[in-house]
């Protein structure tokens, strides 16, 4: 078991159950976001046997306790885990690539009390592809 993501679940009041665990690993395998269909479609062929429906409520209780972020994708919901520190998420419009951004970058924003969760642009590699 993996302490980490256990503590993680327990410092926000939830429960450390196997579907959970199995979910936060598989987010942390992978810097970009995965949908819940990505998750659970990844999770059967390694033959963990957790529920699509399973899936979907997981993520909405990592997100509700703020351990997930989640991403507007093509029409889908993609999930991401997210830093500790106060941030923001550049979302690339192209590939979909998700980079944290520290909050220090956009202090005079922050300072007037507006709350930035996501900036969408273009990443480096579809620019230059």
């Amino acid at each position: 078991m993996d302490h980490r993501d256990a503590r993680d679940l327990r410092s926000r009041g939830m429960i450390a159950t196997g579907s959970r665990l199995l979910v936060l690993r598989c987010l942390r395998a992978r810097r970009e976001p995965w949908s819940a269909g990505e998750i659970h479609a990844h999770l059967h062929s390694r033959g963990d046997r957790v529920g699509l429906t399973t899936v979907y409520r997981t993520l909405a209780a990592l997100a509700r306790a703020g351990l997930v972020h989640a991403f507007e994708r093509g029409g889908e919901t993609a999930y991401r885990i997210c830093g500790e520190d106060e941030h923001c998420h550049v979302v690339c419009r192209a590939c979909g690539a998700v980079t944290e951004a520290a909050a220090s970058a956009l202090e005079t924003v922050l300072a007037d009390g507006f709350r930035i969760e996501e900036i969408h642009g273009t990443c480096p590699d579809c620019l230059a592809g």
